[in-house]
């Protein structure tokens, strides 16, 4: 499956809410998508709609920013911000808003001060809101996090059609040949039915079953001084990893309209998880020295998947099942965290002196 890029377009009044826009931009990057926003169009001899339009139109998600002001009228008595919100709308394009929690804490300076103006952001805001999931921010870090929770939401609930690399895409032709093939083959199961096959699966191993893990090594400062750990290879059965894993897996939450979701921290997941199992082997003090492989990490997680310890889904509040906790409680408590050996290299911390590469360096 190809990796997808989306073009967000930001909309909002611009002078009063430049620090949000720039900290919704900066989210949107962070999340490998395109941001769309005014701030970013050349001088042209267009109307500002003319131009407007079809980068909304090219768009596949509509971030609607709302603060204090209604924005510049446009001759027709609509605000541009509004303009934009309505095109958004009549192409199909989801558009998630954010709307400010508390106007009345809104700078005067920042806020409509005739009642004209105030009228036309209430209307404008009650046809945002209507039939439409809405987030409330305050601060421009409340901001991020809700257009962050939305984006992730509106990927899952409103997939769209995104943007992939070009070198990721199969030849026209190809397509082409694979969609003919995709015809020939309806045409088959509507002559011969739809025949089920078996597609016969590995068997997953019992819990006692011995699995191998690398321990990479990692450098740290550790007691003002920086070390480094070893590297080694740890054997030992799924189960006696499992309490280790269960406690150092790192993992984020959010929530969206009710609905909780998990994702995992990799890298940190990778080095806890590492530095724990080395810790169970040595002697010294080796949290942040030691890691597994993403590769090790993906391997445990389907593991632990497949045997019911972890949920399939990560529309839930956590990734482990009432199972799993009470697993890793009893290992805990029978003290078997440590069932496993070391079958290659050694577990060791050693100081990293600052010239110990010095004759590695060109010149």
């Amino acid at each position: 499956m190809h990796e997808k890029r989306y073009q967000i377009f930001i909309s909002s009044t611009f002078k009063d809410l430049e620090d949000e826009r720039r900290a919704v931009q900066d989210t949107i990057i962070s999340m490998g998508d395109f941001p769309v926003q005014m701030e970013s169009f050349p001088a042209t001899d267009e109307s500002q709609m003319d131009f407007i339009k079809p980068l909304i139109e090219h768009s596949d998600y509509y971030v609607l920013i709302i603060g204090g002001r209604y924005g510049s009228v446009d001759d027709d008595g609509f605000s541009f911000t509004h303009k934009e919100f309505r095109h958004a709308v009549e192409c199909g394009v989801p558009v998630l808003v954010m709307v400010h929690g508390k106007p009345e804490n809104i700078a005067a300076g920042k806020s409509e001060t005739t009642e004209i103006g105030r009228k036309k952001l209430k209307d404008f805001v009650a046809e945002a809101e209507n039939k439409r999931i809405r987030k409330a921010w305050e601060t421009t870090g409340d901001l991020k996090l809700a257009v962050r929770e939305a984006l992730d939401h509106a990927k899952r609930a409103k997939p769209r059609t995104g943007w992939v690399r070009g070198d990721t895409i199969a030849s026209f032709d190809a397509l082409e040949e694979l969609n003919q093939v995709r015809k020939e083959n309806e045409q088959f199961r509507e002559t011969l039915g739809n025949l089920a096959v078996d597609v016969p699966l590995p068997s997953i191993p019992l819990a006692s079953d011995v699995t191998v893990l690398n321990l990479l090594p990692l450098s740290a400062v550790r007691f003002g001084e920086s070390r480094r750990g070893s590297a080694a290879k740890v054997q030992g059965s799924w189960i006696s990893f499992f309490p280790l894993f269960f406690t150092n897996f790192e993992y984020g939450t959010s929530d969206w309209n009710g609905d909780f979701y998990w994702h995992t921290k990799h890298d940190e997941s990778c080095v806890g998880i590492g530095s724990a199992i080395a810790s169970e082997l040595a002697f010294v003090e080796t949290t942040g020295l030691f890691k597994i492989s993403r590769t090790a990490l993906d391997r445990l997680v389907a593991y632990y998947t497949e045997a019911g310890l972890m949920v399939a889904t990560n529309m839930a509040e956590s990734p482990f099942t009432e199972a799993a906790q009470r697993v890793a409680r009893r290992h805990h408590i029978a003290g078997e965290t440590s069932s496993f050996e070391v079958i290659e290299g050694s577990i060791s911390v050693s100081a990293v002196r600052p010239y110990d590469d010095y004759d590695k360096v060109p010149f």
